[in-house]
């Protein structure tokens, strides 16, 4: 499984916003009602055939208190699911992972940002370099219950 960082938002970042159409991010915001979290799923909107692929998932508390997270496994666990467009699944980064039956409690504070890092190597579920074009990409926490999950976000690879 690809290397997993959890780790705070900086504080200049804390309040930023979404990337415009022209940023070289592609994002996917689930816009949280008044009372609950947000989440938003980061990663190029560009990149090279072959090149590893950073993805972001960014879970913040857009309350003015506390709320309590009851994550999934040992550590803070989440999905991401590549797809081509007509929805075939390329790559889920927990594909054959087994997940402890563990539930962990992470207390977020008001306007805390949690950001989970992976990087895609670009390879499909077998193994095989995926071919230059258009895919989505979403994010799903793990809590207890059904996942929090992001819409899609899309990119493109391209040929170097």
């Amino acid at each position: 499984m690809p290397a997993l960082a959890c780790r705070p938002a900086p504080p200049e970042t804390r309040d930023a916003a979404v990337p415009p159409a022209t940023s070289p991010l592609a994002t996917a915001v689930t816009e949280p009602a008044p009372d609950s979290l947000g989440l938003e799923l980061v990663l190029p909107r560009r990149v090279g055939a072959g090149k590893p692929v950073p993805i972001t998932l960014r879970v913040q508390n857009r309350t003015r208190h506390t709320i309590d997270l009851y994550l999934r496994g040992r550590t803070a666990t989440f999905e991401v699911v590549v797809a081509r467009p007509d929805g075939e699944v390329v790559w889920r980064r927990l594909e054959d992972e087994i997940i402890p039956a563990i539930v962990h409690l992470r207390a977020l504070a008001p306007a805390e940002r949690l950001e989970l890092v992976t990087v895609w190597d670009q390879r499909t579920k077998r193994g095989r370099p995926v071919e230059a074009g258009e895919y989505t990409a979403r994010g799903l926490l793990l809590v207890e219950g059904d996942p929090l999950e992001t819409p899609s976000a899309p990119f493109r690879i391209v040929e170097r």
